[in-house]
């Protein structure tokens, strides 16, 4: 099924009372439902709070006490939009996993010099043992022998936001 039909069936399955609209409550059940976890507080204030960002009219139910709108819940196509968002950033956080966890073939959960040996005469033979172990060194930021998930995350996402 197409993600946009999915969470689209997933918003029509949460707006049990056909208002057109999640609640804070319904976004939550959604979320469960598509990605299998409930959201923290902060991460549902977030969601929530893209309402405001996104400028919807018509969906103010009063001002806050601190004069800031205060929106009933969040419609159909913003769910879609924010869902496909989220479900590209959970797409490229296992894609990266994967590709750590292809290069850990040890499982320690970091990598060494000769995990990166390894892999890169598997994927880019033509490489210096040289140009290897001086990738390795950049992507080693704290310079412990060891490349982390995070810091092999942050290189494979350097530059991303630019694009």
């Amino acid at each position: 099924m197409l993600p946009k039909k999915k969470f689209a069936m997933v918003f029509q399955h949460c707006d049990e009372d056909k208002k057109g609209y999640l609640s804070r409550e319904d976004v939550k059940v959604a979320v469960v439902m598509l990605f299998g976890y409930k959201p923290s507080k902060t991460e549902t204030d977030v969601m929530m709070a893209s309402i405001m960002q996104a400028n919807i009219p018509g969906d103010l139910t009063s001002k806050t006490s601190v004069n800031k709108p205060k929106y009933k819940g969040m419609p159909l196509d913003h769910f879609v939009s924010l869902m496909g968002r989220k479900l590209a950033a959970q797409d490229n956080y296992e894609k990266t996993r994967q590709i750590f966890t292809g290069f850990d073939i040890h499982c320690h959960g970091f990598l060494t010099v000769e995990d990166f040996k390894k892999a890169f005469a598997s994927v880019a033979s033509h490489l210096s043992e040289r140009t290897v172990q001086e990738a390795f060194r950049e992507v080693d930021r704290d310079s412990d022998g060891h490349v982390s998930f995070k810091d092999f995350e942050f290189v494979i996402n350097y530059g991303q936001d630019d694009v």
